[in-house]
């Protein structure tokens, strides 16, 4: 209580804004009303409050993840806002695409204030579980006749926030399995409850690539569970193996499900999305270095030839609407992203492992790259990676711990 009493002001406005997007907003609404006009107004406040100060710094020390994000994020305001206008695009689209990539530039002024504030990155990653959690639940209602969104889809359950909460929740289930003393005996009952509903929701709208992300995840912390403490995994995979055994018809009627998805839309002509982009930028050299700009619509093969101002990738994406700077600008940043993964999973297993998904998944299958969400991963992965500065040789006191 002490902790949360000392935030700063801007963490004050950060956290109500999650909360209120978690319980009310759409990843991608379709019309946006008063939610979005709160959520908006208190990550303003937010900013504002943290000061732009520490947000455009080119020192040469700086953290290279957010020496990357400012150089992406400020080339990203200009570049596509410039083809953009050159090309006359719809103002309204161009907007939406601002303010979506605006999500963004969230790691550059608030990542460094958060990592050195005592108790703040903690509470940032339960208030994101938290809103998948809660996306999670939303999901479900309608499925019982409790709430019935009206007027357009709200895809919730494929939110980067609900694979990050997902894979979150299910290692520290298996985690809590090696000590099921009544202490901790409840602390696993709440976290197999919330990946139960987390999975439900997934599963509701049949998503493979979140529901193989949580189960290789499983998979690779059992692995290092045994390579570390053979002993201690046992009892987790007794816990398991029962439960999928008493769950194989639902199991079974899933794979069933997932495969037929698989048959009958393959990748999602993801590929084929990628080549069609490629060839409407190559149409012009300026296209092709610049792209067409924000606000930017192209016929797109992954939703049957229609003219969408999105792709399924932020890669593609990007080209779309800052052709080759963008492009080499997204994935370098995608690239220093992962690198810092790498270095927190050093430290952290459950952290490292319940970022890789997230990331990954919008840079290349789905449309969630353009949504708050996204920019809030990328904003832990920065506070994160600034926390956990010099990961390269832990101490040796770290290799002497259980895998946390």
């Amino acid at each position: 209580m002490r902790k949360i009493l000392s935030l700063p002001l801007f963490f004050i406005f950060l956290t109500p804004a999650i909360i209120v997007y978690a319980l009310f907003g759409s990843p991608t609404p379709d019309d946006p009303g008063i939610t979005e006009m709160i959520v908006g107004g208190l990550l303003v406040l937010s900013v504002v409050a943290a000061g732009f100060g520490g947000g455009v710094s080119f020192a040469i020390g700086r953290n290279s993840f957010l020496l990357l994000m400012q150089a992406f994020f400020l080339c990203g305001l200009i570049v596509p806002t410039l083809a953009g206008v050159y090309f006359g695009n719809d103002w309204m689209f161009m907007i939406r695409d601002v303010i979506a990539f605006s999500f963004l530039g969230l790691p550059l002024f608030l990542s460094e204030k958060i990592a050195r504030r005592e108790g703040a990155p903690e509470i940032l990653c339960g208030v994101l579980v938290f809103a998948g959690l809660a996306f999670a639940i939303r999901t479900l209602l309608p499925a019982f006749n409790v709430w019935i969104p009206q007027g357009e889809l709200l895809y919730l359950s494929n939110s980067p926030l609900a694979l990050f909460a997902a894979v979150y929740v299910a290692v520290r289930f298996f985690l809590s399995l090696q000590n099921l003393k009544p202490p901790h005996f409840m602390a696993s009952f709440l976290w197999f409850a919330a990946l139960c509903i987390l999975l439900a929701a997934m599963l509701l709208d049949v998503q493979r690539a979140t529901i193989g992300a949580v189960g290789i995840s499983v998979v690779a912390i059992a692995i290092l569970s045994f390579i570390k403490t053979p002993k201690r995994v046992f009892v987790p995979l007794l816990v398991i193996a029962t439960l999928c055994f008493l769950a194989y018809p639902l199991i079974a009627e899933t794979l069933n499900v997932m495969a037929q998805k698989t048959a009958a839309v393959g990748m999602n002509m993801r590929v084929q999305e990628a080549m069609a982009v490629y060839g409407y930028l190559a149409l012009a050299p300026e296209t092709f270095f610049m792209g067409r700009g924000w606000g930017a619509v192209f016929a797109s093969p992954a939703v049957g030839g229609l003219e969408v101002n999105y792709t399924h990738s932020l890669l593609t994406t990007m080209a779309l609407k800052g052709g080759l700077v963008m492009l080499s600008l997204s994935i370098f940043v995608v690239c220093t992203a992962l690198y810092k993964i790498i270095l927190i999973f050093q430290r952290d297993r459950v952290m490292g492992l319940s970022l890789v998904w997230p990331l990954m998944v919008p840079v290349l299958l789905y449309a969630s790259h353009k949504s708050l969400d996204f920019g809030l991963l990328l904003l832990l992965i920065g506070v994160w990676s600034v926390r956990r500065e010099a990961l390269h040789a832990p101490p040796s006191s770290v290799k002497n711990q259980s895998i946390r």
